[in-house]
């Protein structure tokens, strides 16, 4: 069959046609108990092509200036054909790749993901960085309250470095937020997005050169199952099931994550009792006030965020990536994400009283966890190992029996 596809399609001067490269596409090699969990990385590509498709319908109406923003979104959400919808599907749309993205990175934990690509694990880290700062800029483009006093706590965070208040200055075109910056935030939300696509296929070509990881944990490389039509069915279902979640978003619960004071106008003379971004940068603000130094605040928030970057360093050569084989590490797990939701309630909260002890309690418990769950998942390994594995007296005694068994047995 590859013969006969090699001879109908165009040779690109490698010795492969391209009727053979979509064959092997189809038919790549993936560990065959592959869950659920494993679907996420493909319906983070279908949200992706979503939201650059909305983005673009979206920015044929929309004007980047202080006084035109709230006119120009009021018109996308009240006169344009079918605006609202499109307007509906990219707010629902970034929750959901947002979402989609935690599952996806705790999937990659569980399981082990770091230990088999750790390639691949950095990319990641460096999309969801990105995908991070598009979501932020994103959402101070409608220009309401929570849009101008957000923006000005984050770029305000840039005189903590040497030489920063000069950066933020340049950012921000002049010493305060004005149009100027406005438009330079729209343009980065539209280009950065291509970016991420471009890192994204980058992403998958890094993954298809040493494979999935399982929720076995163990090397599959000589047992195997083509990707179609086994995993290419499960795919298309779990497109079908984002589908259905995001039309049901739209129609019904439009508005479900949006704070109301987006809808109010910018006051800059009076900051708002609570400033706080939307639901997934909830965990990072909630680190950035737990500490009162600016700096060290700043420091912390980063270092929680990518700190999922020390786990391939960290970690041994297991021989059981998942946590499967590891009940202290599966406890640690489950406590770094509850964690990780307990952080996200009190993001939402004034930062007064119990709140900010309770925010720097969740700190010190977020950072502990990420160093943690590689030690212990490789401290385990190592005890398990040992009492199983013979000593090295015990192992050379048995070679030299087998060597004088053979011996006899030729003589």
């Amino acid at each position: 069959l590859g013969n006969s596809l090699s001879e109908v399609g165009a040779d690109d001067g490698s010795g492969k046609s391209s009727s053979v490269y979509y064959y092997e596409a189809l038919k790549y090699p993936c560990p065959p108990n592959l869950s659920i969990w494993w679907n996420m990385g493909s319906m983070l590509f279908l949200i992706l092509g979503a939201q650059i498709l909305t983005g673009v319908m979206l920015t044929m109406n929309y004007t980047a200036d202080e006084q035109l923003a709230v006119v120009s979104v009021d018109y996308i959400m009240r006169d344009a054909n079918y605006g609202w919808i499109i307007r509906s599907v990219h707010m629902g749309g970034a929750s959901m790749f947002f979402a989609l993205i935690y599952m996806h990175i705790a999937r990659g934990v569980y399981f082990g993901a770091y230990l088999k690509n750790p390639h691949v694990w950095y990319s990641g880290l460096t999309l969801y960085l990105l995908s991070m700062g598009v979501g932020f800029l994103g959402y101070v483009l409608p220009w309401g309250v929570m849009s101008y006093w957000g923006l000005t706590v984050i770029t305000n965070m840039m005189t903590v470095i040497p030489g920063g208040a000069r950066a933020l200055d340049w950012f921000q075109g002049g010493f305060v937020i004005s149009t100027v910056t406005l438009k330079r935030v729209f343009v980065l939300h539209f280009l950065l997005p291509f970016v991420i696509l471009g890192l994204s296929l980058a992403h998958v070509l890094l993954l298809h050169a040493n494979g999935s990881s399982n929720p076995l944990g163990l090397d599959e490389t000589n047992f195997s199952v083509p990707f179609h039509p086994y995993y290419s069915i499960k795919d298309l279902a779990g497109f079908a099931l984002l589908l259905a979640g995001l039309v049901g978003m739209t129609f019904t619960f439009a508005s479900l994550t949006a704070d109301p004071l987006q809808w109010q106008p910018i006051n800059k003379m009076k900051t708002p009792a609570v400033i706080k971004p939307e639901w997934y940068f909830l965990y990072a603000y909630a680190i950035l006030r737990s500490i009162p130094h600016k700096a060290g605040g700043v420091f912390t928030m980063f270092a929680a965020i990518a700190g999922i970057a020390i786990f391939p360093m960290i970690s041994g050569n297991e021989k059981f990536q998942s946590m499967k084989a590891c009940p202290p590490a599966r406890l640690m797990f489950v406590i770094w994400v509850a964690n990780f939701m307990f952080l996200t309630v009190i993001g939402a909260q004034e930062p007064t009283g119990g709140w900010v002890l309770a925010g720097q309690f969740g700190t010190i418990l977020h950072l502990s966890a990420l160093v943690m769950i590689p030690m212990i998942k490789a401290e385990w390994e190592y005890h398990l190992y040992k009492t199983a594995e013979p000593s090295k007296e015990e192992s050379v005694a048995s070679d030299v029996k087998r060597f004088l068994g053979l011996r006899l047995l030729s003589n």
